[in-house]
């Protein structure tokens, strides 16, 4: 038995990172996640050995964080899981396995940690084409780069050690950490102690009197919003050029420095060029490791410290980095009080002028994720899939075989990407003209702007000025300039406030997508049921309260007939869906949703039907009572038979599971003496498959999914993927593979239907379909055998009619064969007779 977790206290740093991300939206901020292509293939069974063994050595991959008598305590546990999940796909998809990858590891990268459970790691081996790659995503609070460059080496030592054994006859299974790693874990709890004494008065004197009178400085933002930790992010990476880099080390060598103090003055010489005056602050990540021992510690270690000064009229590149020089090495005693506590002794003024968290970050990386092997076989680092910002730019350098990485995650809500590629090319450009010891750098010409102290970045944002004419054009209309905005993203073209979504070429998951992004960007939740009446922007504005509602025609309350909107005490029909109004005198389609789908599934074929007919959809409403294909049918039936005390419709249906439900209802109909209109079963399942299938699992949910999006989201099913993750890891999966197939989905949207999906099936495994029922019926199917018609026969007083199509299963509710089962639904009242 294990014994029980080992309590000890953290570390501020690792305090801070918990309550920032307890106080964000984005939980992922401080996900740290690199993409590794090794250069010979892993073996999944040893990577999972592998990572066991490290996950054993080093207890920072033990670790949570959680709350303990008012302040954050590391729990630090003897074994926690080590998985390492695989997903493989032997061929390509159409567009090159880097797409595929890349939006893989975004989604991935994008799951956030709880804090409190053990591992904040994760490891995923995934494969495209023959190209391979490992994706270890962790949290910043238990290890920074340097220690997770450690880990990984330590990786690479237990593959090589497990080949060789297995090389010499031993199983993997059998080897201990003792043999792979005969040297001894070093733990941060030595730095976590001292970190937590008390700051040394002379620490915090060195701070305070160094970023006196100091702003904080950033780029003059391109719109207004949030551009602190958890905002919105994107990544850019930039070699620097060898004219740049050449520079660079010749400054370096003309003052005695390293590259980093270089590369600071760079930086802070771009935005004086820019119109950053005064003494002006910029942050710096610091390592902490200034012993041999501190450089082996497995931990987080690193935090943030200011370094502030004035360029001058007359200085050079020379004197600005000379400068930095002096400040990083008078600064060496002082490093370890970071800025969140510096911060807290800071005068209020100075605290006013530089904020919590500096806008602009450098971190150098040095050579870290550099060099790195796995298995013995050099391992390439790909560029960072962040989505999120911690601030509004975070540059961070590396030192590679081909020369200087600047690689810049930025604020994107508040920075075009143009913007930080105008300032990359002003820091290419400054690199070049300084290697002149006398140029005057304040005076050199820039692209970029910049602003000083956080209330001026704030007014800059505000000043911002949006697109000609946007606001107008959706005041008059009734839509909101960020709905257009978002709308027009999604699809990927001009919207106006009247367009129709579907029209548009959006389709059922861009709808989950859509209703996401409107709550994140607005605050405000769309009621999709009374919005998918009018798809419109300007429909929308008016449910969400937002811009000039226009005038609109209200919901009817009758399933069978259009009525006058309901009273405020007229009780509301949950579940059921108008897709189709007709007009007074034409027929009615009553469907009933398929298994996690609803509505939008049946657009195609609603759309097909004459403008007279009227449709109808049953909706799952959420109401976790039913639990049963018996239960859901008893609710339906009810429904049905006291729809406004009207007639039944003319046709009853459904798809997949819908056709399940519409016999289960039409069986409950018949018991209650109605008589039940025909039905319309599209591709159902066998009763007898239904009877003994088991609850879904996330393969068939995924293979629903891609089936469903398309043909070419279909290519991409997984050829091998582990079971057992946890299930918001499986609808980022998905998210992935639409992406890369050209589709937009969110992953938090996927959750909820495959929850959907899974209650559903779970429902139908078990379900023996009852009969016979005497209403005719036309059975179209798909993907039926001769002996599953047969089963479906044995279920009616008399046999229906069948027609097959050539479709697949998601298909027959798609293009021309929508249009025919249309066809045949208008005909279906003499069809089923004859």
């Amino acid at each position: 038995m294990a014994g029980a977790p080992l309590e000890l206290p953290s570390s501020p740093g690792q305090e801070a990172l918990w309550w920032v991300q307890h106080r964000s939206a984005r939980k992922d901020m401080y996900n740290l996640t690199w993409r590794l292509r090794p250069a010979a293939p892993l073996d999944g069974a040893v990577l999972r050995r592998a990572w066991a063994l490290v996950v054993e050595r080093h207890e920072a991959l033990r670790t949570a964080l959680v709350p303990r008598d008012g302040a954050i305590a590391q729990r630090v546990h003897a074994t926690v899981p080590a998985d390492v999940h695989e997903v493989r796909w032997h061929r390509a998809p159409a567009g090159g396995p880097e797409p595929l990858l890349a939006h893989l590891a975004a989604q991935l990268h994008a799951e956030p940690f709880d804090l409190a459970s053990a591992p904040l790691a994760r490891l995923t081996l995934a494969e495209a084409g023959g190209v391979q790659e490992l994706q270890v995503t962790v949290h910043h609070a238990i290890l920074d780069g340097w220690a997770l460059h450690l880990v990984l080496a330590d990786l690479d030592r237990a593959i090589t050690g497990l080949t060789t054994a297995a090389r010499e006859g031993t199983d993997p299974a059998a080897v201990t950490a003792g043999r792979i790693f005969p040297d001894p874990p070093v733990t941060s709890r030595a730095f976590t102690e001292h970190a937590r004494r008390p700051a040394p008065p002379a620490g915090l004197d060195h701070w305070r009197t160094r970023l006196r009178h100091a702003r904080a400085v950033a780029l003059h933002p391109d719109a207004p919003g949030h551009a602190g930790t958890g905002a919105d992010g994107a990544v850019l990476r930039h070699r620097l050029s060898e004219a740049a880099a050449t520079a660079a080390a010749e400054v370096a060598r003309r003052i005695g420095s390293t590259l980093f103090a270089v590369q600071i003055a760079a930086v802070r010489c771009v935005l004086a060029a820019g119109g950053a005056r005064g003494r002006t602050a910029l942050g710096v990540v610091v390592a902490n490791r200034m012993t041999a021992r501190d450089q082996e510690a497995v931990g987080y270690l690193a935090h943030n410290v200011l370094f502030a000064d004035t360029v001058e009229e007359s200085d050079t590149l020379d004197t600005v980095a000379a400068r930095a020089r002096d400040a990083l090495w008078e600064s060496l005693p002082h490093q370890g009080v970071g800025h969140h506590t510096v911060f807290d002794a800071l005068p209020a003024d100075d605290a006013a002028r530089l904020g919590a968290m500096p806008p602009v970050l450098l971190t150098h990386h040095g050579l870290i994720g550099s060099g790195l092997r796995l298995g013995g076989h050099p391992a390439r680092l790909l560029p960072s899939p962040s989505s999120s910002a911690r601030c509004q730019l975070v540059i961070g350098l590396l030192e590679e075989a081909g020369g200087t990485v600047v690689e810049i995650e930025y604020a994107a809500g508040r920075l075009t990407e143009a913007t930080v590629r105008d300032f990359l090319a002003d820091l290419e450009d400054l690199l070049r003209r300084a290697a002149r010891p006398d140029t005057a750098v304040r005076s050199l010409p820039v692209r970029s702007r910049a602003v000083t102290g956080p209330a001026a970045v704030e007014a800059a944002g505000q000043a911002a000025v949006a697109a000609p004419g946007a606001g107008e054009r959706a005041r008059a209309t009734g839509a909101d300039a960020a709905l257009l905005e978002i709308w027009s993203t999604l699809l990927g073209r001009p919207v106006r406030p009247g367009d129709d979504f579907f029209q548009l070429g959006g389709h059922s998951l861009q709808v989950l997508s859509l209703v996401g992004t409107v709550k994140e960007r607005t605050g405000r939740q769309l009621e999709v049921t009374e919005w998918l009446d009018h798809p419109t922007p300007a429909r929308m504005a008016e449910l969400l309260g937002i811009g000039t509602p226009p005038a609109a025609v209200p919901a009817p309350a009758d399933l069978r007939r259009p009525a006058p909107a309901p009273g405020p005490d007229t009780p509301r029909r949950t579940g059921v869906a108008v897709l189709r109004e007709g007009t007074p005198g034409g027929r009615h389609l009553h469907l009933l949703h398929g298994a996690g789908t609803g509505r939008l599934a049946y657009r195609e074929l609603a759309a097909a039907l004459p403008a007279d007919w009227r449709v109808t959809v049953q909706e799952d409403d959420g109401d976790p009572a039913p639990t049963t294909v018996d239960a859901l049918a008893d609710r339906y039936a009810r429904d049905l038979a006291a729809a406004a005390g009207g007639p039944l419709p003319d046709v009853l249906g459904g798809w997949s599971m819908g056709g399940l439900l519409a016999h289960a209802v039409a069986v409950r109909l018949e018991r209650a003496a109605r008589t039940c209109p025909p039905l319309l079963l599209l591709d159902p399942p066998a009763p007898d498959a239904v009877h003994a299938a088991r609850p879904a699992d996330f393969v068939s949910f995924t293979d629903a999914v891609l089936a469903g999006a398309g043909e070419r989201a279909g290519a991409l099913r997984p050829d091998l993927l582990t079971p057992g993750a946890p299930p918001e890891r499986e609808a980022r999966l998905v998210t992935a593979l639409l992406r890369a197939a050209g589709e937009d989905a969110r992953a938090d949207a996927l959750a909820a239907r495959a929850a959907l999906h899974r209650r559903h099936t779970a429902a139908m495994a078990g379900h023996l379909p009852a009969g016979p029922v005497a209403a005719p019926a036309l059975l179209v199917t798909a993907e039926g055998s001769e002996e599953e018609v047969r089963q479906w026969a044995g279920r009616f007083t008399a046999a229906p009619r069948v027609v097959r199509l050539p479709a697949d299963h998601h298909g027959l509710l798609r293009g021309a064969a929508a249009t025919e089962i249309a066809r045949l639904t208008t005909g279906v009242l003499t069809a089923v007779a004859g």
